[in-house]
């Protein structure tokens, strides 16, 4: 009898391929809802509208494919799929499924400060469910490149491709729906300006100084004598500050001087060596030169004794 039971390749990318169902049956649920929030923001509306049809289009891609690899397409273990809707039970199991997918989904719609920041929010957690999906496809394209399955590497990158598109257009309208927020919640003066914390903490200067001047001319005695012992120690601190400050320039001064002297040394010192070296080296040349010259006179002399010796022999042979 022949085995019933899926091949372990196969159930592999079958896992893989009910986990990416699961999540396109849970966003069905979370579009429609969307959809619904969206009246204010048509284009974001139409997108949305258009990526549940993709969505639904995926789902049965993939409930297709799970069947020809011999699998069922199941959104959890717990929670059978659309494929076991013959019984009763299972009909209760699908009614819970959409709670579970309804739950998951964007359950904070009515949050934040405003319409535009409701949306926003939404919008950014469609972009997270976006990147999982990406995630769920490119972790079923590698797998079944790894096992030669060329039918499903071509459905997981059509689909990959899909999600990407639809988060490129969630990432435009995350950034229009940020100026709208930005409109709602922050005042004209303040987002013209980029150093609104600089201005708050002069303002806040200002208002000290005025209420200790303020208290400080309460009575004439105390605010002359006060003011004549703010004087002393104040000018006791720029003594003391310009006498601090004047020893680092002094020294700073003195070792730059220091270190001109000690380069002047050492320039002076290349020079004279240099200089000594030229002159030895002229004087042996001389010197050599002199040699030179005195071993060919010696040796002209010599030539011309061994001549006069050579001719003297000649003519005593010649008279004998």
């Amino acid at each position: 009898m022949a085995s019933t039971e899926t091949p372990a390749r196969d159930a592999v990318l079958v896992k893989y391929l009910n986990e990416a169902y699961g999540k396109e049956k849970q966003l069905e649920q979370n579009l429609t809802v969307l959809i619904g929030r969206a009246e204010n923001h048509k284009t974001l509306k139409k997108g949305f509208q258009d990526h549940l049809k993709v969505t639904k289009n995926q789902a049965r891609g993939l409930q297709q494919r799970i069947k020809a690899l011999g699998g069922k397409a199941e959104i959890s273990p717990e929670l059978p799929g659309p494929e076991a809707a013959t019984s009763a039970v299972s009909a209760v199991a699908n009614v819970a499924n959409r709670a579970v997918a309804m739950a998951k989904g964007p359950v904070q719609l009515l949050r934040g400060t405003g319409e535009a920041d409701n949306m926003l929010r939404n919008v950014r957690d469609a972009f997270w469910n976006e990147a999982e999906e990406i995630g769920h496809y490119q972790v079923i394209e590698s797998v079944a490149e790894k096992l030669k399955d060329r039918d499903t590497v071509r459905l997981a990158k059509q689909f990959r491709r899909e999600e990407e598109r639809f988060q490129k257009f969630l990432e435009r309208q995350i950034n229009t729906l940020v100026t709208q927020v930005v409109k709602e919640e922050v005042p004209a003066s303040e987002r013209s300006s980029s150093n609104g914390g600089t201005r708050r903490r002069r303002s806040t200067t200002r208002s000290t100084s005025s209420s200790n001047g303020s208290r400080s001319t309460s009575g004439s005695g105390s605010t002359s004598r006060s003011s004549s012992s703010s004087r002393s120690s104040s000018s006791r601190s720029r003594a003391s500050s310009n006498g601090s400050s004047a020893s680092p320039r002094k020294r700073s001064t003195t070792s730059s001087s220091n270190g001109r002297t000690s380069t002047k040394r050492k320039q002076a010192a290349q020079k004279a060596a240099a200089t000594r070296a030229r002159k030895s080296t002229r004087t042996s040349a001389k010197r050599t030169a002199t040699s030179a010259r005195t071993t060919a006179k010696k040796a002209g002399t010599t030539a011309r004794k061994a001549g006069r010796a050579a001719r003297s022999t000649a003519k005593a042979a010649a008279r004998s």
